[in-house]
This record gives structure tokens, sequence and C-alpha cells, in this order.
């Protein structure tokens, strides 16, 4: 198993999947990028081992085998999230998701993209940002925090704890103990920081704490699944928050993706909307997926030949 997430880590992979393939043997696929690639086949009676190996460094019930189970380790510096759940012919299946402790360093197609975020971060209000897994926003989100913390106190509350920051107070959920990202948020109020990161908002419960903490005057970050920018609204609005309260709050979204380089890099685009178009777009108007600025960073990187006409479409066509 070191052997597999020693590989898995050393390409990047987001997350590891160990899946029943025939009536006789299990693949194992790496998800990098938003493609799974197969790394490699066991038999049945290997893969039961494997998975069994899991679950005991995971802390989970090895002879269950049926109901879903949540765990997690550390690898050397590599956060583990663990979940098995057995499919209908009672054939047990495994996921792991790798945190990787990222460097606090961020590459940009258009570094003024990151300047625009930082410069038009207000004082107060809910900020968040979207994006798939391993796009890169904790590390965005830790840079902007780091500039505008100099003089100001920043606590954080995260699942785990990505990037150790000595300039930060740091929460750390624990389900096991019942400590959720709600009932923190509440404690974390308490301390009178002026900058509050949640590490995501998962449900309503969450994002009715995080907007209340940004009504009583907090900046307030965080992060939330959704497919653009503009899709960050709608999903506040499918969780059931308050329309109202979130045309206050909610005062900057933004989405972002990690872009191949010609040069075998990574470089971040974001697409940023602004609280005017938020408020429109809380009103019902119609709002493109994509701004036109994400459209244009992309056809001046292709211009200047940072990235290749593939990765040109596969972004422009999102």
């Amino acid at each position: 198993m070191n052997t597999i997430l020693e590989d898995a880590i050393g390409c990047h992979a987001n997350d590891i999947y160990v899946l029943p393939h025939t009536d006789t043997h299990y693949v194992v696929k790496f998800h990098i990028d938003g493609r799974s690639t197969r790394y490699l086949t066991l038999t049945n009676a290997a893969a039961q081992q494997m998975i069994s190996a899991v679950k005991y460094r995971a802390k989970m019930n090895i002879s269950e085998r049926r109901r879903p189970q949540l765990g997690r380790f550390v690898h050397q510096d590599t956060w583990i999230r663990v979940s098995t759940v057995g499919d209908f012919l009672n054939r047990e299946t495994l996921v792991l998701r790798l945190i990787y402790q990222a460097s606090g360093d961020q590459n940009w197609l258009d570094p003024s993209q990151f300047d625009q975020l930082y410069h038009e971060m207000p004082s107060a209000g809910l900020f968040l940002m979207s994006g798939p897994t391993g796009s890169g926003k904790t590390t965005t989100l830790y840079q902007l925090l780091t500039q505008l913390a100099e003089h100001k106190l920043v606590l954080t509350i995260e699942d785990p704890v990505e990037i150790h920051q000595p300039q930060f107070v740091q929460l750390q959920v624990n389900d096991e103990a019942g400590i959720h990202y709600d009932e923190l948020i509440k404690v974390a109020l308490r301390h009178r920081p002026e900058i509050l990161l949640v590490g995501e908002i998962r449900d309503k419960l969450t994002a009715e704490a995080a907007i209340k903490a940004a009504l009583s005057g907090h900046l307030v970050l965080s992060t939330i699944h959704a497919m653009s920018a503009r899709d960050v609204v709608l999903r506040l609005l499918d969780l059931g928050v308050d329309s109202a309260q979130l045309a206050v709050a909610l005062t900057g979204v933004a989405y972002q993706r990690l872009v191949m380089t010609t040069a075998a890099t990574q470089a971040a685009i974001v697409d940023h909307l602004s609280a005017d178009v938020i408020g429109r777009i809380l009103h019902g108007e119609q709002w493109p997926k994509f701004s036109q600025e994400w459209q244009e960073v992309l056809a001046h990187a292709l211009a200047t030949k940072q990235i290749a006409n593939d990765v040109y479409q596969t972004f422009t066509d999102l």
C-alpha cells in the first residue's frame, strides 16, 4: 500500500480508487486533473488485504464490509481521507482522497487576477471560492489571508488543516467528537477574529453560520462546491439560505481551476463576480456561466504560447 500511496503522491493524484472489476479481480485507479487512469489490477484476495490494511490505519472497523465508513490517516506529510462501502454484490469499494500540505505559493496564468482579488476584497462580508478538488483554492485563500492579516487576527476552521500558518489561530473539525463547522464558527466568534476562514460550506447549517458571521461585521472566506462562479450563488439558494440575507452578506465569488502550461507546470485562472453581479443574479437576471474575462485570459495565454490549443479548448468549453 505504501508504494501505491507514494506513486499517487508522486504524480499529485487527487484520489485513489480501489474498485471491483471482474468476478476475480479489482482495479486500482488514480484520479489526476479530472481524469481517471488505471494504475494496476489486483486479485480479490490482494485487494481485500490492502483494504483491510488501509482501514486499520484509518481506525475503521475492519470486519464491517457493507455499511459506509469514513476514516483518515497521515502518510508522510499528506492527509488521506478514507471512504469504504459495499456494493450490491457485497464487494467492498475503497476511495482515498489525498490532501496535500500546500506550499502557500501559487503560479498564475495572469498574475493581475490575484491582484484584482486582493484589491477588491471587502473589509467585511462573505467571500466564496469554488472549483474541483486540487484546484488550489486553499492556497489562493491563504495567499489572500497572509497579505490581509498583517495587523488583523485571522482564525481558520478546516477539515483538516492543510497549511500550517503560525500567524493564524487554526482550529480543526473533529466529526468523531461531534465538533462540526457550524459549532466551531460559534466558538471562533468568541475569539473576536477580524477575518475568519471556514474550510468548506457543505450544508445549510454551515452556510447560515458563515452568513451570520459575515453580517456581524467579520470578513469570512470559504469554499463551496459549484461548477462556476455564477453557480455558487445558485448552490447557496439550493441549500436553502435566505436570499435577502445572502444579498447583503455575499460580497464576492470566484471560481478557480489549475491549467497545464506548455512549461509542464500548473497555473491558476479565476472567474470573479462582484457584489453588484451577485445581486443581479439573485434578482433573477440571466448570467453567462463564465465571464468575458475568463475567455480573454485563456485567449491571451494561447496567443503567448503559455498553453496548448487542446488545453484552451477544454477550458473555454466548460
